[in-house]
């Protein structure tokens, strides 16, 4: 079998790990590609070869071509890997990248243009047969003559979109401008293409997908279904396979469905064929997505295959050996996606240094990430940090090894949506199966408040001990901590501590192992046992429990139980505050409208001397690509803005100041 000797992956993150890793079982030497903010990336540590794309715009930088395709030619490897997203689907660039000699892993440039373009790609698909759900097409002024004929709901979506961005319900005909108008800059922005399609909206809809591989000698395989239906806003964060909404007729049909709109069109190499699935088990064609997926290791847990090297193999011309009867379902697998995003506060994207990271592996967890303990999480790109896969003999078998194993992911310094995830794996919706698309942006604030509860539940006195801890004990190597002065505890018996904004007074008394902590009416009996790093082991009233600490500043951070919680205290040196009286200047200050994360201004919504009304938008920020409205807190007038658009700002800088109406 043939076999390249060298390739170039031109991504980032988890999926560039992913290939590098897929190269090396494979005897294939690797070429990494990275910007500055990904120097400390796994993918650029574990390639044999990396090379700094210099720049801080991706048009710089992963969107670059030129550069690429030059530093492919340069280092004398055969071909590259686009991974998925960034120059996965452009056909453009997989067209410049045969024109230089060199191999594009995955479809043919022809394929990538039929089923890249959605207008283009439904009425293919339509032609053969296969049902599509109604649509109109076109720029923003054709398809608003269309609007009479339009049953809403509907979904405007961006024709070269993907990866929800360009997509806007419209409940009404009265919200279909706005709607096409914001999909329409959407489109220009993340695409470079405008261009408009508008279908009808399932409320309900299942996301079911099916996985494909083919050759060039005519052999399309499929690798059975997965289950894509947790998402939110159109992006998923939950996936299995096989889908628990298919039986065995849904799954024959589904798969030929793929398998004949693959062959039909002369396919190669990995794609997937996405559906919806109504309430009544019809399934319509939704798009072909013409690179490998972010998921594929669902299906590769199941049916004990390796999709990233059939890739390789396929590319260089060599046969599938494998034939569809060899290919069997084993099980049931599941994947979560952990994203550096604020669930709580509206998916918000988080960015930082990572200061804790921990997670557990077995021989039915899969792990798929580029980050490691110390990183710093750029704001500059997607949010996904990690995939955490893992199988079971059964769904519920699967389903309680994800929730174990999220239970024991450790990780601290960035918001993720980890208690999110958990709150996901471990209701009964999920487990009875009941979820669809729409689920969690329907159900956001109630999923949110369990969250809340879980948190608030937690015992304060541990925490609030661990902080005693964290800060005054030094243990058997220092002689001289006030910890071991047993005059110091009899001087200072109480501490204030803030713990989450709120003043906890902490009693404290020695006793013969350790010590006493009491808060309000709660007593308990703390003995340390051992401290690693940042992760603190105590005994409190007799059982072993683990915090991880990190002092910030003006604050620790303790995690406990899977939350983050924030405290202080005056008697802590470094954390010491100055009250000031409230005054005028309070008024002022919160006139002030500053960014809460990294990110780059999209659109100035107001000018100097307007006034604005309460929750208003401002201004439109990108992070991680998402987009967060900036709201006036108050009625107002615009006393200066201080950004401009395109320009990238970074937390907790000035953005926007306002003035009282008289």
């Amino acid at each position: 079998m043939k076999q390249f000797e060298k390739i170039l992956i031109a991504n980032r993150g988890e999926i560039a790990v992913r290939i590098i890793r897929a190269a090396q079982k494979n005897g294939v030497r690797s070429v990494a590609v990275y910007a500055a903010d990904d120097a400390d990336s796994l993918h650029v540590l574990l390639a044999d070869e990396a090379v700094l794309l210099a720049g801080l715009a991706l048009t710089e930088t992963y969107l670059n071509q030129d550069k690429i395709i030059q530093t492919a030619l340069e280092l004398k490897v055969e071909a590259i890997h686009p991974g998925y997203g960034f120059l996965s689907e452009n056909a453009g660039f997989a067209q410049k990248v045969v024109d230089a000699g060199l191999v594009f892993i995955g479809p043919t440039p022809e394929n990538i243009q039929l089923m890249g373009e959605k207008n283009r790609a439904l009425a293919y698909v339509e032609s053969l047969g296969l049902p599509i759900l109604k649509s109109f097409r076109g720029t923003t002024v054709e398809i608003l003559e269309h609007t009479s004929e339009m049953d809403f709901p509907m979904m405007v979506k961006a024709s070269g979109g993907g990866g929800g961005k360009g997509m806007v319900i419209c409940r009404s005909a009265e919200e279909l401008l706005p709607a096409l108008e914001k999909a329409e800059r959407q489109a220009l922005d993340y695409f470079g293409n405008g261009e408009l399609f508008v279908e009808k909206y399932l409320p309900r809809a299942r996301h079911i997908e099916v996985q494909l591989m083919a050759d060039n000698h005519g052999n399309v395989l499929h690798f059975f279904e997965r289950e894509c239906s947790v998402q939110r806003r159109f992006q998923k964060i939950i996936e299995e396979a096989p889908s628990p909404s298919v039986d065995e007729k849904l799954r024959e049909e589904l798969t030929s469905a793929a398998v004949k709109i693959a062959r039909s069109m002369n396919y190669r190499n990995a794609g997937t064929i996405e559906f919806l699935l109504d309430e009544n088990g019809k399934f319509y064609f939704l798009e072909m997505n013409t690179r490998i997926q972010v998921e594929h290791p669902v299906t590769e847990m199941i049916t004990k295959t390796d999709l990233v090297s059939l890739q390789l193999q396929v590319t260089l011309g060599n046969e599938l050996l494998l034939k569809q009867e060899d290919i069997q379902i084993f099980g049931h697998a599941i994947e979560a996606r952990l994203c550096a995003e604020d669930a709580g506060n509206n998916f918000n994207p988080s960015a930082g240094k990572l200061e804790v990271w921990e997670t557990s592996e077995n021989e039915f967890t899969r792990l798929e990430t580029f980050i490691q303990e110390g990183l710093f999480v750029s704001a500059n790109y997607d949010s996904l940090l990690a995939k955490l896969i893992v199988w079971g003999a059964s769904r519920n078998e699967a389903i309680s090894l994800m929730q174990t194993t999220l239970e024991k992911t450790k990780l601290l310094g960035v918001n993720t949506n980890l208690q999110f995830l958990e709150e996901i794996a471990g209701s009964e919706t999920f487990r009875n199966n009941e979820l669809y698309t729409k689920y969690i942006d329907e159900n956001l604030d109630e999923i949110n408040r369990k969250i809340q509860e879980k948190k608030h539940q937690i015992d304060r006195n541990k925490v609030i001990t661990a902080y005693l801890f964290h800060h005054f004990y030094s243990g058997i190597y220092s002689g001289n901590s006030v910890w071991n002065q047993l005059g110091y505890w009899r001087m200072v018996p109480r501490l204030d501590v803030e713990f989450e904004g709120e003043t906890y007074p902490a009693h404290v008394e020695n006793t013969n192992v350790g010590i006493r902590v009491q808060v309000g009416p709660k007593i308990c009996e703390a003995t340390f046992l051992h401290r690693t790093g940042k992760s603190l082991e105590l005994e409190i009233d007799g059982q072993k429990e683990v915090f991880y600490c990190i002092d910030k500043k003006n604050e620790t951070c303790i995690l406990y139980q899977g939350f983050s919680f924030a405290l202080w205290s005056n008697s802590v040196r470094a954390q010491a505050r100055v009250e000031r009286k409230k005054s005028v200047i309070q008024q002022n200050f919160q006139n002030l409208i500053c960014a809460d994360l990294f990110g780059k201004v999209l659109k100035l919504n107001v000018a100097v001397g307007e006034e604005v009304r309460k929750a208003q938008v401002l201004l439109t920020l990108e992070s991680m690509k998402t987009e967060i409205h900036v709201l006036s807190p108050a009625n107002a007038r615009i006393k200066q803005l201080h950004v401009r658009p395109g320009q990238s700002v970074t937390e907790k800088q000035l953005l926007v100041e306002l003035e009282e109406i008289s």
